[in-house]
């Protein structure tokens, strides 16, 4: 079952494969993010719970 596709088929493949794209290197960026935030929290913690012990 071979489908031949057309060049404007291929088209509209590929800019979805890109928007695809796009929206997981947004999610990346935000993850990222958020695991420096709590890489920043868990130093600060460790420096509390070291001033305790």
């Amino acid at each position: 079952m071979n489908k031949r596709h057309t060049k404007s088929d291929l088209e509209q493949i590929i800019a979805l494969q890109q928007e695809s794209l796009q929206t997981i290197q947004k999610v990346l960026a935000r993850l990222r993010h958020q695991n420096e935030r709590l890489e920043r929290s868990n130093q600060k913690l460790r420096k509390k719970i070291a001033e305790y012990e």
